[in-house]
Formats: structure tokens, sequence, C-alpha cells
């Protein structure tokens, strides 16, 4: 347990959040207004398109301090959150509707705009790990 508090406590982790926290206003902003058009696959892959820009140079130098190739860090990013994106957001489809059922009975008409602030907050937990020791690594 010790372990795991120290490696989320780690100095890169307030940079990460204060850009993440940043990001994620933005996204929720964008998706919940392009939501009705393009619906939620398509509203929540252009937000995060978007933002994952400006996170990955923002992170790249304020967060992690990384040295590592341009290149190498650009493609693992990438990978890494796209990895992040359809993990989070495919287990927020099940676990948000499955959890409003339990309680409501039956999924309410919000449900999916929970849907898609559920995925942020798994997005975020995947995303901080996976940069920290794979991502911006040497």
């Amino acid at each position: 347990m010790k372990k795991i508090l120290h490696f989320f406590l780690d100095k890169s982790l307030l940079p990460f959040l204060i850009i993440g926290g940043t990001n994620t206003i933005i996204t929720q902003v964008g998706e919940q207004l392009l939501l009705g058009p393009l619906g939620y696959w398509g509203a929540s892959a252009l937000m995060y398109f978007l933002c994952s820009i400006a996170s990955f140079i923002l992170n790249r130098k304020y967060s992690f301090h990384s040295t590592a190739p341009l290149l190498q860090s650009a493609i693992r990013f990438t990978v890494l959150v796209s990895a992040c994106y359809v993990l989070s957001h495919g287990l927020s489809q099940w676990i948000i509707p499955w959890g409003l059922e339990l309680v409501f009975g039956t999924a309410p008409s919000w449900a999916e705009r929970l849907t898609l602030l559920g995925a942020q907050v798994i997005f975020t937990l995947l995303n901080y790990v996976g940069q920290r020791l794979w991502a911006f690594k040497e």
C-alpha cells in the first residue's frame, strides 16, 4: 500500500492533475454540446483527440519533464490515449447504466451524460499510470 501511495503522490501528479483538470472541463463541455449532433462516440472521440494534443505537449514538458525522443513519446502517447479511450468508454458504457438500473430500476434519460463523466474518471487514472510508466520513459 505504501508503494502505491508513493507512486501516486509523486511530484508529477499535481501538474498532471492541473493539465488534466483543464482538459477534462474542456472535454466535458465539448462532449455535452456535441452529444446531440455527433452522438456519444463522435462527441467523445473528437474532444479527446483535440484535448490530447495539448495534453501531450504540456504533460511531456511540465508533468514528466521527459527527454525521451519526441517521435517515440508521440507514438507511445497516441497508443496509450487510444487504448485508455477505448477501455474507459467501454467500461463506463457497461458500468454506469448497470449501476443506474440497480438504483432506479431503469437507466434514466441522463445516463449517457453520466457515462461520459464516468469514462473521464477511468481514463484519467489509466492515463496517468501509462504516461508515467511508459509514454514518457526514456
